[in-house]
């Protein structure tokens, strides 16, 4: 039977035996400027605690007056745009991602209209990322982190200090980055449109669980000589485009896995009895594949990428942007 790749949802990362595949990247044509923003002078003229996600937020951690929470840090630059002439979609509103499985509108909070209209990084001290969204949106955003992550301002501030703006922990500077990485996935593989969210991999847990990677060939690979397995697939396999080099044996656990990850079946993507026909599904499994790729290289060390199918589906073939999207 002809097989060509299976390439399913966000794929590939370090196995138990296998390989990782080589990185991958979309082409630059295809991709503008990096998701990130320049660092800002700390601009201060209010500073206001609160409480990630609590109906009644806003002032729970540390007070109103005194709090400074300057930069929860969880975000990029507002809404940024491409250039004009770039070809790429723009950026989509960067806060999407945090309060899709949130909250919009910002609770317990007791500002005056300009305040709330002003920009985030006249707001709050240390605004390195957000800085160009309203201090409304802004705090918005801050008080779903806990819908997301499942945990309130301490995760990432210093709250009993009253430290907002420090980015002493660890966790600050990391939420920084993986704010970047929704971004530039929403951009670069999604055409600028908010489809991955921080729910879609979190789901109210603080770190997305890691998925134990598949050990059993699908049937069809049991037809092979124990000669064809160690071969690299593309010199077993017809259209094999990406994991090249990867054995035979290896490639057809990893086909095997990315059907277990999505709850599906091989002909979710390739067509019975004409495996090596394009189809929809098929070249958008590539793309989540160099899309693992680029993650893995550009957000995590070389080969130490979490990243697997399993991190969004779980099983599903359509990972979810909140609760309301989980069967």
């Amino acid at each position: 039977m002809r097989w060509s790749v299976l390439l399913l949802a966000v794929a590939c990362a370090r196995t138990m035996n296998m390989p990782p595949p080589s990185p991958l990247a979309v082409p630059k044509e295809t991709a503008a400027q990096p998701a990130s923003a320049p660092e800002r002078p700390d601009a201060s003229t209010v500073e206001v605690g609160g409480d990630a996600g609590t109906p009644d937020a806003g002032l729970a951690d540390a007070g109103i007056a005194d709090a400074g929470l300057a930069d929860a840090g969880l975000a990029d630059a507002g809404t940024a745009l491409a250039p004009a002439d770039a070809g790429v979609p723009p950026l989509v509103d960067l806060a999407s991602p945090i309060t899709a499985a949130g909250m919009e509108t910002p609770a317990g909070l007791d500002w005056t209209p300009d305040v709330r209209a002003q920009p985030a990084s006249k707001t709050f001290k240390n605004v390195k990322l957000l800085g160009d969204l309203t201090s409304e949106r802004f705090m918005a955003a801050m008080q779903s982190m806990r819908a997301n992550l499942g945990q309130k301002c301490a995760m990432c501030h210093l709250v009993a200090e009253k430290d907002f703006p420090s980015d002493e922990k660890k966790e600050k500077l990391r939420a920084r980055d993986m704010i970047r990485m929704t971004a530039e996935i929403d951009r670069r593989t999604f055409e600028g449109k908010n489809r991955v969210t921080c729910f879609t991999c979190h789901r109210g847990e603080e770190e997305p669980p890691k998925m134990n990677f598949n050990q059993t060939l699908p049937k069809p690979f049991l037809r092979l000589s124990p000669e064809q397995l160690k071969l690299p697939a593309e010199q077993v396999f017809k259209d094999v485009r990406e994991l090249k080099g990867t054995d035979a044996k290896n490639f057809g656990l990893i086909m095997g896995w990315f059907a277990q990850e999505l709850g599906v079946q091989c002909t979710h993507c390739h067509v019975d009895g004409d495996f090596v026909k394009d189809t929809p599904k098929k070249t958008r499994a590539r793309e989540m594949l160099q899309m693992a790729g680029y993650i893995g290289k550009e957000f995590y060390p070389p080969n130490d990428s979490p990243v697997g199918c399993g991190t969004c589906h779980r099983g599903h073939a359509e990972p979810p942007r909140t609760a309301k999207d989980i069967p």
